[in-house]
């Protein structure tokens, strides 16, 4: 109780009283007996009462505790109960273990105090972020904690600790600019979050009585899911075996937030340098995709492939998803493209291409990939239509054909090679250029 001390006057003293008891009434005065209560059972208000000997007025302030300046409350005129309802915010909160009181005081200067009471919310770190591999993202912090420097003061609550999870996201109906907000309340400091196929902002508190709302913004927690694509782009078809380059570029979906209150939308742009992308194939389009090989993307977002042509085959680029704390982003798996191989032609003549009349000609084929094809020699007859000569069965992709030939001038010739599969993969066909054979 705090008490006005015996005055002595002597050799110049003044002496005064030490300040005793956690409650205090000045002497003299009439307020003593300040109490506390929650006012229902929302925790939204609090009833502060105290007793006195005679009406007065009384002023009510709140006395923070940590160094801050006492916060007004309001007053009540002495005709009025000895009762004020005060809104838990105007408390407010604090991640601090300070202990704060209520102080009641009177018109005439005395004043009483509340019993100590502390107007804690646990603080909350960064969540950690996993994208499982259904879609749905694991959120965990690590659980609320901190030292209850006043127990069982009149407004500790025998709760569990809960946690608020807000999303900010692209999502009607919009409350924030261009964004709406999705709430989640668990007793639990991890969670799963459904795949909502869209980035989104994550906002953890802790929520209690002195902050039933959470604290986002303030002392909780902040993570950033974002989403990925792919482009690429390939050649319809290049030679056997010619090296050909498959390009893309990856980008991200993210929520831009600016300002306070924040200006909220989703956008998207080029993901840096540095991505590891994966370039898959298969070989019919019900075949399993299988790995080729892994590059990185450079500035702008961009990559790049370099291979052989191998034979026909289906190829995509993958981004795998990509967990961390507090960021996570959802991998992404571009349009698949068909890339057609044809048979390369390195060789298609005469070993003589003039021959003298009665001489067997002999034609040569060279073709790549390296196989045992049947190519087919051909000539244009007299009314300029391609007509056939013979078989060869080619060994390694080479074959020379020596056939009677009784045709004097120049005549054209061609070899047409079907379509062949190598290693799995098919090969189109093709007719080589048009090559001359001239007889005397």
């Amino acid at each position: 109780m705090l008490l006005k001390g015996t005055i002595a006057v002597g050799c110049g003293l003044v002496l005064l009283a030490g300040w005793q008891g956690s409650s205090a009434v000045a002497a003299g005065t009439a307020v003593s007996g300040v109490d506390l209560a929650w006012a229902d059972a929302t925790h939204t208000k609090i009833r502060i009462t105290w007793t006195e000997t005679t009406p007065v007025a009384n002023s009510l302030s709140l006395e923070p505790g940590d160094g801050a300046d006492p916060v007004s409350l309001g007053s009540v005129p002495a005709s009025a109960p000895n009762e004020l309802l005060v809104n838990t915010s105007q408390l407010g909160s604090t991640s601090s273990s300070a202990i704060s009181k209520i102080v009641v005081t009177d018109q005439s200067g005395g004043e009483a105090s509340s019993p100590g009471f502390d107007r804690f919310v646990p603080g909350v770190s960064d969540p950690e972020l996993v994208v499982m591999a259904d879609g749905r993202v694991r959120w965990s912090v690590p659980a609320a904690s901190g030292q209850d420097t006043t127990p069982h003061d009149p407004l500790d609550l025998d709760e569990l600790a809960r946690y608020s999870l807000i999303l900010r996201l692209n999502e009607l109906p919009y409350t924030v600019m261009n964004c709406g907000e999705v709430t989640f309340t668990t007793t639990e400091p991890s969670g799963t979050i459904a795949n909502r196929n869209k980035p989104y902002d994550l906002f953890v508190d802790t929520v209690n009585e002195w902050a039933p709302n959470g604290l986002h913004g303030g002392i909780g927690g902040y993570g950033h899911v974002s989403t990925t694509a792919l482009t690429l782009s390939a050649p319809g078809s290049s030679g056997y075996g010619v090296p050909m380059t498959l390009t893309g570029t990856l980008s991200g979906r993210y929520i831009y937030e600016t300002g306070m209150p924040p200006a909220c939308m989703e956008t998207s742009s080029a993901i840096g340098s540095g991505e590891l992308v994966t370039l898959q194939g298969r070989n019919t389009s019900t075949a399993s995709w299988y790995v080729i090989g892994t590059t990185h993307t450079v500035a702008g977002g961009k990559y790049t492939f370099s291979l052989p042509n191998p034979g026909a085959r289906e190829y995509r680029t993958v981004v795998a998803n990509r967990s961390g704390s507090p960021t996570a982003s959802y991998g992404s798996t571009s349009a698949s493209r068909l890339v057609r191989a044809t048979t390369r032609v390195m060789s298609a003549k005469f070993i003589t291409p003039t021959i003298s009349y009665g001489t067997r000609p002999q034609a040569y084929l060279w073709v790549n990939p390296a196989g045992t094809q049947r190519a087919a020699l051909q000539y244009k007859n007299s009314t300029g239509a391609w007509q056939g000569v013979a078989y060869k069965t080619l060994y390694a992709g080479k074959g020379l054909l020596q056939f009677p030939w009784n045709r004097r001038g120049t005549t054209q010739f061609r070899w047409y090679v079907p379509t062949s599969t190598h290693n799995g993969l098919p090969v189109g066909p093709v007719y080589t250029g048009p090559f001359s054979l001239t007889v005397r």
